[in-house]
């Protein structure tokens, strides 16, 4: 036989009995169950990174979710607002997220309706309608929680060296507030010359002269809820470069906060689901390949 024709048998003989191999010997190929241990082993190493970054995702979005606006500036990227927080005067009377405080989601939520109120009046008077800034509300916060400490006027702000003008005080709701800012303009129609910074007897007038000025179109809101409602609504020319909003549209920006915070949770919990259902299905392959080394080895011996 020639050399070449040698090679070529040896090679079909050592595949053959490769095939053999395969086909015979126990544990020299993978089962049906060791493939499907395999893919769910795979499956819960990916679940379980799946899981730790939603943890964290989660985790991040209740640290957020705890300082109540000043949570929702960050998620919004108004640094602005932040600044605003972080560098108030009477900072240390802030209680960032808290039940009553002026940050919590549902007290920001509210005092939109003070705004509501006050437009509405400004409508009356032909005024145009007051947009909403983050930075705005922000400041108005801030003078809310130190009023509720103080009880006096906190004059925490300036924009670009300009004061802003606030209007404060504690009622029931937020419509008693604006109805009482508003009657002061019985007072102003009565006397003009009240309607002047320079009047001594501008105090008597003060609460309508802010939201009754031409001149604002940006505003900012609060509540403080923690003993009775204490309620802060600022007022200036100007938003800075800042986007403005309606309070239609802002709601529509709690909420959407709100539905990131718990689509955050939801993804966690499914992450979770999901692992667990893994890990049982990682757990039946398992013993399915147990039980077939078992069966094997028994084979083995019986044929010994």
């Amino acid at each position: 036989m020639k050399k070449g024709h040698f090679k070529k048998l040896l090679s079909s003989i050592f595949a053959a009995a490769l095939l053999v191999c395969v086909l015979l010997v126990p544990g020299f190929a993978k089962t049906d169950a060791e493939k499907e241990l395999e893919a769910a082993t795979a499956q819960v190493a990916t679940l379980e990174q799946k899981v730790a970054d939603c943890q964290a995702a989660f985790t991040e979005a209740q640290a957020q979710n705890r300082r109540g606006s000043y949570g929702f500036f960050q998620w919004a990227g108004s640094k602005s607002a932040t600044e605003a927080l972080d560098n108030a005067k009477y900072k240390n009377l802030i209680a960032y997220g808290t039940a009553g405080d002026a940050t919590s989601l549902d007290n920001l939520n509210a005092a939109l309706d003070l705004i509501d109120k006050v437009n509405e009046y400004r409508k009356a008077d032909g005024l145009t309608e007051l947009v909403v800034t983050d930075t705005m509300m922000a400041m108005a916060e801030a003078d809310a929680d130190a009023y509720y400490d103080l009880n006096t006027a906190p004059k925490q702000f300036t924009v670009n060296g300009n004061k802003i003008a606030e209007n404060l005080g504690t009622f029931s709701n937020a419509a008693r507030a604006a109805d009482s800012w508003y009657a002061e303009k019985k007072v102003a129609d009565e006397h003009p010359d009240y309607m002047s910074y320079s009047s001594e007897n501008w105090s008597k007038v003060g609460h309508y002269f802010n939201l009754s000025q031409k001149k604002y179109t940006v505003t900012g809101a609060a509540v403080n809820t923690r003993l009775g409602n204490k309620f802060c609504q600022v007022y200036f020319s100007n938003a800075n470069g800042e986007k403005t909003y309606t309070t239609k549209e802002y709601r529509e920006r709690i909420a959407k906060y709100r539905v990131f915070y718990d689509d955050r949770k939801e993804d966690l919990q499914e992450a979770q689901a999901a692992l667990q259902e893994a890990r049982v299905r990682q757990a039946t392959a398992q013993r399915i390949v147990d039980a077939e080394k078992q069966g094997a080895a028994s084979t083995t011996t019986t044929q010994a």
